[in-house]
């Protein structure tokens, strides 16, 4: 499953997606096209307001970027480790949205 769809990523054990985002070149943007497919999944699905989200390369690896309405930012801004599909997420104040 080197080079995954959608549909696979989805069906995909926590350790295998690890293993396979490990891999992906992120200078290369491999993998990207899943991250920003997994990031639209995490916009809809999160109980936050989520006015946008971006794939960012962080260490070598795509993260999901969410950028919340204030009240939201000042209750999540603490958190680490969030992940969802087997993608870090990253949670930002909308105030800091460039677009």
């Amino acid at each position: 499953m080197m080079n995954s769809n959608i549909e696979e990523w989805m069906h995909a054990s926590d350790e295998e997606r690890a293993a396979i985002h490990s891999r992906w070149n992120t200078e290369n943007m491999e993998g990207k096209e899943i991250a920003e497919q997994v990031a639209s999944l995490f916009s809809n699905e999160c109980i936050y307001n989520i006015d946008a989200v971006n794939v960012v390369n962080k260490d070598g690896k795509w993260c999901i970027e969410a950028f919340v309405v204030v009240d939201d930012y000042d209750n999540l801004k603490g958190r680490t480790n969030v992940e969802f599909l087997g993608f870090g997420v990253i949670f930002n104040s909308m105030e800091n949205f460039a677009g």
